[in-house]
């Protein structure tokens, strides 16, 4: 990165701007980031304790309130300023930011840090969608734990009705509009940059359903059965008997099949009579030179190769192929994809590749990942939590 990058959240409560930061800073950390979120709402709390969770703190015609939001808006981003100019290259700043005055000075601190920036503006006028955030919101957010359910409610409408008479959206630029969770996204940054234009792809991907993800390598081929990598075998008898009975097992179902652009990936989904997109990004990753070789021929006549990977499997690169990080490059393509659908999704493909999927949704250190175990005949269940933290996987 040229510069270290601040990406300032903006828009009304209730909106998903948390929801969004905690997506993001994910798929930014597995890509190899150091990104970490700043929310002013948790510095609030922490210096000012539960009563500053009430309706009353957030009436902007109260000035001691008003200078209090700001001191502590201001200390947070400091925080955040300090991250950045050590270790952070991506840094999420968690809050409202509302008005023009505010934006205008995180704008400015921003230039006179030598920071890059981007304000992300999170906008939704479907009212079954605001009242899904809600209800999120009151359920998780640690300013409604003491509140009686309907008590929350109420008091979370005051506060939302203070912060809707002073709202100005978003004008300063860069900035990218994210408006119902995809149905639109709004860019206002050069064409050039890509980080930019990768975010919000992503963001404009990432929506509320509650769905699963599956994921399963293909079928036994016959490169399998002589331990060889790479190439573009078919399934064995045995390998078209486990695609027969994957089929079987989500019969009914209404989800969508990604696989890669393999011959054995193919088959394997070949019985599904469901919606299927191949997608080449899923394809395993690339063995270079030693494409189509067995482990021992590789031991035997690239000693060399075979020592290097054995050293650091995550960075090892094969000659005129991938490493693993590279492989996550190509991959979030397909990421973006999976976040974007609405069903559930099964996912055919690789064990590499499924390693890296893995650690995406299961946050994993990168030298754990080339050792996740990914066996030929299972399949791996992975569901999301709740909104908010993370999720969960088994293996079926």
């Amino acid at each position: 990165m040229e510069k270290k990058l601040a990406v300032i959240m903006a828009g009304l409560p209730a909106r998903g701007k948390s929801y969004l930061s905690l997506r993001l800073q994910r798929y930014l950390e597995w890509q190899g980031y150091g990104a970490r979120i700043f929310n002013v709402g948790a510095y609030r709390r922490e210096t000012l304790g539960p009563a500053s969770s009430r309706s009353d703190f957030f009436d902007p015609r109260e000035p001691s309130f008003a200078r209090e939001r700001e001191r502590i808006a201001k200390r947070c981003f400091g925080d955040l300023a300090a991250w950045l100019e050590e270790d952070g290259d991506i840094a999420i700043y968690d809050a409202t930011n509302v008005t023009a005055s505010r934006r205008a000075y995180l704008k400015d601190e921003c230039e006179k840090r030598g920071f890059a920036f981007v304000f992300v503006e999170n906008i939704c006028d479907y009212p079954e969608l605001i009242e899904k955030i809600i209800w999120i919101k009151l359920e998780h957010s640690a300013d409604y734990g003491a509140f009686a359910r309907d008590a929350a409610r109420a008091d979370f409408a005051r506060r939302l009705g203070h912060y809707e008479s002073v709202y100005e959206t978003v004008s300063e630029e860069p900035h990218m509009k994210i408006i119902n969770f995809g149905q639109k996204v709004v860019r206002a940054f050069s064409p050039g940059d890509i980080l930019l234009a990768e975010m919000a792809d992503f963001l404009g991907a990432v929506n509320l359903m509650d769905k699963e993800v599956y994921l399963t390598r293909h079928g036994q081929t016959y490169f399998n059965c002589e331990d060889r990598i790479g190439g573009d075998s078919p399934l064995t008898g045995e390998g078209v008997e486990y695609a027969r009975r994957l089929a079987d097992h989500f019969k009914g179902r209404d989800l969508v099949v990604f696989t890669s652009a393999k011959r054995r990936t193919i088959e394997t989904a070949s019985f599904f009579d469901c919606e299927r997109v191949v997608l080449p990004e899923l394809n395993e990753i690339n063995s270079g030179l030693c494409d189509g070789l067995s482990y021992a021929e590789i031991t035997e006549k690239h000693r060399d190769v075979s020592e290097a990977r054995g050293n650091d499997k995550f960075d090892f690169r094969y000659p005129g192929g991938e490493s693993y990080r590279d492989l996550i490059q190509r991959v979030k393509k397909a990421v973006i994809r999976i976040e974007a659908e609405k069903r559930d999704v099964l996912v055919i493909a690789h064990r590499a590749v499924n390693r890296c999927l893995v650690s995406y949704f299961i946050p994993t250190p990168p030298e754990e990942v080339p050792y996740i175990e990914m066996p030929l005949d299972r399949i791996i269940r992975i569901a999301r939590l709740n909104a908010h933290y993370g999720c969960d996987w088994k293996v079926i």
